[in-house]
């Protein structure tokens, strides 16, 4: 089980929710939603930001389990990259 997976897991049950009812939360199969709990799937930036919102999590500690960055932060980095050229 990935720190990721475990993370998520242990947040989902916090607020009482079943593996069904985040999945549904999430608009995801429950057995992908067992996956990401396992640690075979690190979800898209889309669906960890539903997760930080449906469970209340930090964002950036969220991102940082799943080793990404969410994609306004990419933007946000690239346009200040550019902005020195």
């Amino acid at each position: 089980m990935s720190d990721f997976g475990t993370f998520i897991e242990t947040s989902r049950k916090q607020k009482g929710l079943s593996k069904s009812e985040l999945a549904r939360r999430l608009n995801i199969t429950p057995q992908y939603m067992a996956d990401i709990e396992k640690g075979r799937m690190i979800p898209s930036e889309e669906k960890i930001e539903k997760l930080v919102i449906t469970l209340e999590l930090n964002e950036k500690e969220t991102f940082k389990l799943a080793d990404k960055l969410p994609l306004r932060v990419l933007a946000e980095a690239k346009q200040e990259f550019y902005k020195t050229v």
